[in-house]
Order: C-alpha cells, then sequence, then structure tokens
C-alpha cells in the first residue's frame, strides 16, 4: 500500500469519525453557527494578538536560549551554574504560575503591560527549554571540529561561533519547531491576566452569544492550523539544512 492511499484512508476514518462524533452532540447540543461570522472580527484581532505574541517571545526565548547554553558549556563554574539554576528553576515552575508571578507580582512593583507581561513570561518560560536544546546541540559537534579550531590557533570565541554554533543550530532545528509548537500552544494561558489572544476572543464569544461549543470548536481549529503549519515548516527547514 502507497503512502498516499494510506493516508487518503486515514483521512476518510478520520473525517468519518469527526462527522459520526458531531451528528451525536448534535442530538443533544442545539449548534448555532449561524452567530459565529459576526464576531470573525474578535477571532481575527485574537489570532493577530496570538501569532505577534508568539513570534516576539520567541526571538527573546531564542536569545535567552542561547545565553544560558552558552553558559551551562562554558569553563567558568559561576556561569554554569547561573545556567543550570535558571534551567532548573522555569523547568519546574509551571507556565501558569509564571504568568502569574510576572503580572500580578512584579506587575504590582513595576507597570507592566498585559502583552508584554505575557511576553515575558513565555520568554523566561520557552527560554529554559530552547538553551537545553541548544546545549544538546552544541555538545553533539563532534570534539575533533573543536580541536580542529584550536590547532589553527583560534580563539574560544570564534570557534564557538564560526564552527559550533552554525552546526549545532542545524542539528537543534526539529527540536525548535516543536517546541515553538509548544510555545503557540502555551500562549493561550496568557489569557488569564485578561489579554485579548485568541483564547480570551473565543470565549468572549461564547459568553456573548451562548454558541460556546461553537466558539471553542473555531479555537481549536484555529491552533490545529498554525501548529501544522509550524510543523509542515519545520519539516521543510530540516530537508534544506540537513547536514550531508
Amino acid at each position: 500500500m502507497t503512502r498516499a492511499i494510506s493516508r487518503t484512508i486515514l483521512g476518510f476514518v478520520v473525517a468519518g469519525f469527526f462527522w459520526f462524533s458531531y451528528q451525536s452532540v448534535s442530538q443533544v447540543y442545539p449548534f448555532n453557527w449561524k452567530v459565529i461570522p459576526r464576531y470573525y472580527k474578535l477571532f481575527l484581532e485574537g489570532l493577530v494578538t496570538t501569532m505577534e505574541l508568539s513570534v516576539i517571545a520567541l526571538g527573546f526565548a531564542v536569545l535567552i536560549g542561547v545565553l544560558v547554553a552558552l553558559a551551562r558549556t562554558s569553563k567558568s563554574v559561576l556561569l554554569k551554574d547561573a545556567g543550570t539554576l535558571y534551567v532548573w528553576f522555569f523547568r519546574n515552575m509551571p507556565l501558569l504560575v509564571v504568568i502569574l508571578l510576572v503580572y500580578y507580582g512584579f506587575g504590582s512593583t513595576v507597570n507592566i503591560d498585559r502583552f508584554w507581561a505575557g511576553v515575558l513570561s513565555l520568554s523566561l518560560f520557552e527560554g529554559a527549554y530552547v538553551g537545553e536544546i541548544f546545549r544538546a546541540g552544541i555538545e553533539a559537534v563532534p570534539s575533533g571540529e573543536i580541536e580542529a579550531g584550536e590547532a589553527m590557533g583560534l580563539y574560544r570565541r570564534q570557534i564557538m561561533f564560526s564552527i559550533v554554533f552554525p552546526q549545532a543550530f542545524r542539528i537543534s532545528i526539529p527540536p525548535l519547531i516543536g517546541q515553538l509548537v509548544s510555545l503557540v500552544k502555551d500562549s493561550s494561558l496568557v489569557s488569564v491576566i485578561a489579554l485579548g489572544d485568541i483564547t480570551m476572543r473565543a470565549r468572549q464569544v461564547g459568553t456573548q452569544t451562548l454558541a460556546v461549543f461553537e466558539a471553542y470548536l473555531i479555537l481549536a481549529g484555529c491552533y490545529l492550523l498554525i501548529t501544522s503549519t509550524l510543523s509542515l515548516l519545520g519539516r521543510f527547514l530540516e530537508r534544506r539544512m540537513v547536514i550531508p
């Protein structure tokens, strides 16, 4: 059986399952899809906010991750311990608690906007995971290449950024894409501080129209579309940047 035929059969099975589930639920829940299109602007605003939040947080998370990875692989005991402490704290702290600490704790002493509180929380939290991804990528580079750089008289900084990091980044692409997908999904938690992301907007639409199930189905579809697109992009980059 070819892959195309297998995927076609699987697609029909999944579509049939969802159609059967929809028909079964519709017997006890009165779906009202007519009211949803009236609130498409709210969904679009929430989607834009979610994408902006995710992209900015990813940029800061990558920057934090690079610094953490450099600290964790440093010969300095102080830097290594500092990087280890950072990773230990944020990898063992729920993201929801981080958001609450940043907005209601840190935000109580310094006036911080909801959007930037969400960006800061996601960046700090995801930066710990990105740092571990980069650290693993750095350690996966063959030691012989580092020794070759040292034999050529290169400084450690030159070896790191000219030899090690380009290869480590390519090695890290698959887990980085996976972490990006997780970041987009985790961004839904910022709705607890009333930030108008797509989750918050779906909740508002459901409350105003009483079409709660419909609003959350639209929400689920949006997240599936975003994360599936990112996964396809990751596969494309992985094929293009694979180390021969």
